[in-house]
């Protein structure tokens, strides 16, 4: 009597199985990852820019002008003043809060 092998989806269960045995698949208890999102660099911005040119969506008018926008624009946020922020005031009960002396 030949041995026959099983069906795709027991195959597919006894895989799992194996994987999240050995730790390998993620769990949703593992915590919670937040998205984070960026503004884009100048860098990034200019190759749209040249994206845009190329595709004929701006004029070569049109893409120097807002090249020139774009770039003068980082470069005002580049000179402005570092302002200090005031100091990060604990929250009572938070985790690493100090006790109110007051109470």
């Amino acid at each position: 009597m030949r041995h026959r092998l099983p069906s795709v989806p027991t195959r597919r269960f006894a895989m799992l199985a194996i994987a999240a045995a050995a730790g390998v698949l993620p769990c949703a208890c593992t915590g919670y990852r937040p998205i984070v999102t960026r503004p884009p660099t100048l860098g990034e911005e200019l190759i749209q820019l040249d994206a845009a040119r190329r595709d004929g969506l701006l004029t070569q008018a049109e893409h120097d002008r807002r090249r020139a926008a774009t770039i003068a624009a980082w470069k005002r946020i580049g000179e402005a003043p570092i302002e200090r922020l005031a100091p990060a005031t604990a929250v009572a009960g938070a985790p690493g809060s100090t006790p109110d002396a007051t109470k």
